[in-house]
């Protein structure tokens, strides 16, 4: 095993396992109306992300082919239950007028909040081949160009931080900012990004402004 992969095995994965706590908890927040199935049902499925995040960190299996599956699924869940949130939100204040103006406003808020961290979770993930390749320096392709990277005389790794940045600079522009997206599935994950939030900030949080206004 290269020295390498033992240092990355050394490293607690606190950080990203912060992450799923907080999208949990957000989640658990939310009001039942916006949650889809059973309460319980999709906070099981994200707190499957802190043990696989656990052990892909500290056993070193985020190498193997297989492991990466599993963490792919687990994201397309994570996203397919952010997307769900926005679209029951949606409904949620259209179909009954009489909601709330700060209940519908402290749900959209929530379930921004819960796309920020996820994707910000997602491009960590995926950048140049994970963490890992980034650690060891192999990265043969980037997912992201950051401005920092445009000056190589300084060495610079970008950092689960980095990433939630770039998430959040997207809900708020719908487009990139901070970073580029160079590869197809970035772009692809930036566009589904891109359509939840403005799905949540233009109907969601523009109806409840409209409630407390009146």
């Amino acid at each position: 095993m290269s020295n390498e992969l033992k240092g990355f095995r050394g490293k607690r994965p606190l950080k990203p396992i912060l992450v799923v706590v907080f999208i949990v908890a957000i989640q658990i927040a939310l009001p039942s109306q916006v949650t889809p199935g059973p309460a319980w049902l999709i906070v099981v499925v994200e707190l499957a992300g802190i043990p696989i995040v656990f052990v892909s960190r500290t056993l070193g299996m985020v190498t193997r082919k297989s492991f990466r599956y599993v963490m792919d699924v687990y994201f397309f869940l994570l996203i397919c239950a952010g997307a769900t949130n926005a679209v029951l939100l949606l409904v949620a204040a259209l179909e009954d007028a009489s909601n709330s103006g700060m209940a519908l406003l402290f749900a959209g808020f929530g379930v921004l909040a819960i796309n920020v961290l996820t994707f910000g979770l997602i491009y960590w993930w995926i950048d140049g081949g994970g963490p890992l390749m980034r650690m060891q320096g192999i990265v043969t392709r980037w997912d992201f160009q950051f401005p920092q990277q445009q000056a190589p005389e300084v060495p610079w790794q970008p950092m689960l931080f980095d990433y939630l940045y770039v998430a959040y600079t997207n809900i708020l522009a719908f487009s990139p900012t901070d970073a580029m997206p160079l590869t197809h599935r970035v772009k692809l994950l930036f566009t589904v990004q891109s359509a939840i939030s403005l799905l949540t900030v233009v109907v969601t949080v523009g109806h409840a402004i409209n409630v407390l206004s009146n």
